[in-house]
């Protein structure tokens, strides 16, 4: 039986006055990011940046499958969604909220937009899984910051849980944000028409998927049994890490095999980024 909220968890309080601070400034974020997307696409005639921005925010649809795995509650609203809280639409019998599309537009995109040029001309193992570490903590920060303001609370039982948010779900998340920054590189080297960034739309939820849901499970079935064991989901947390790290190493390995691939010259739908790449083999650490 898949672990719903429980009526205690349903009637835990929404901040309603932090609900109006979180959907003002991240929809206000998400319509700046688009509006400098729209001027980079202009600048590197390519669709790319704007797709990054539009991939994410559709794909943010996937979040319920997240949150039931997960064990995820966005405060003040019931199965039903009524309640104060200011709700999108409703599944598995959690409600999301209105501010769920940019909070990802936000948390996912705004890293790939800053990072993929760079991914693209050239960048080393070490690097990626440095800004991977560093998106570990931005995003232990935020989740913090939003369970104890009382938005949303990860209810049931769950390992690694400091100041109520589940630390080893912030490495489970910077693998998707990093991976999907060096997606985003390879379609900035490789696209050669501007239809195929279109393949976002499918690369991101396939992505998230990838890491949240693929690399997690060891954690999420432990979680998710009838009587969870402590002591093994515990176990199974550097096993789900492991996994998430392997798939953020394909992913980054997938970026340097297609930068040793020609390129045939004036086709690229992204920015000219090949000429100014260094050699791989000295980016590789």
């Amino acid at each position: 039986m898949i672990p719903l909220p429980g009526p205690e968890t349903y009637a835990l309080p929404l901040n309603q006055a932090m609900q109006t601070v979180a959907t003002v400034i991240l929809w206000s974020g998400t319509l700046a990011l688009l509006g400098y997307a729209v001027r980079l696409a202009r600048r590197e005639r390519s669709p790319l940046p704007v797709l990054i921005v539009l991939a994410v925010a559709t794909g943010s649809i996937i979040e319920p499958i997240y949150d039931i795995t997960y064990h995820l509650h966005w405060l003040g609203a019931d199965a039903g969604g009524h309640g104060p809280q200011w709700t999108l639409f409703t599944a598995f019998g959690l409600p999301q909220p209105v501010w769920v599309m940019p909070a990802y537009v936000v948390v996912f995109a705004l890293p790939a937009i800053l990072l993929y040029r760079g991914f693209a001309r050239g960048v080393s193992m070490r690097r990626i899984f440095a800004w991977a570490g560093l998106t570990a903590f931005t995003t232990a920060l935020f989740e913090t910051i939003a369970t104890n303001v009382h938005l949303y609370t990860y209810y049931g039982a769950a390992p690694t849980r400091l100041l109520k948010y589940p630390l080893w779900i912030s490495f489970m998340e910077a693998t998707q944000i990093t991976g999907y920054a060096v997606g985003c590189a390879i379609f900035a080297n490789q696209a050669t028409r501007p239809r195929h960034c279109l393949a976002l739309l499918v690369v991101f939820p396939a992505n998230f998927a990838f890491q949240t849901l693929g690399a997690g499970f060891p954690t999420l079935i432990a979680m998710n049994t009838p009587k969870p064991s402590p002591a093994l989901m515990w176990a199974s947390v550097p096993v789900s890490i492991a996994l998430a790290a392997a798939g953020l190493w394909w992913t980054a390995k997938l970026l340097f095999f297609t930068q040793r691939l020609p390129v045939e010259a004036g086709r690229h739908a992204a920015q000219p980024v090949r000429d100014r790449r260094r050699p791989v083999s000295a980016g590789i650490a």
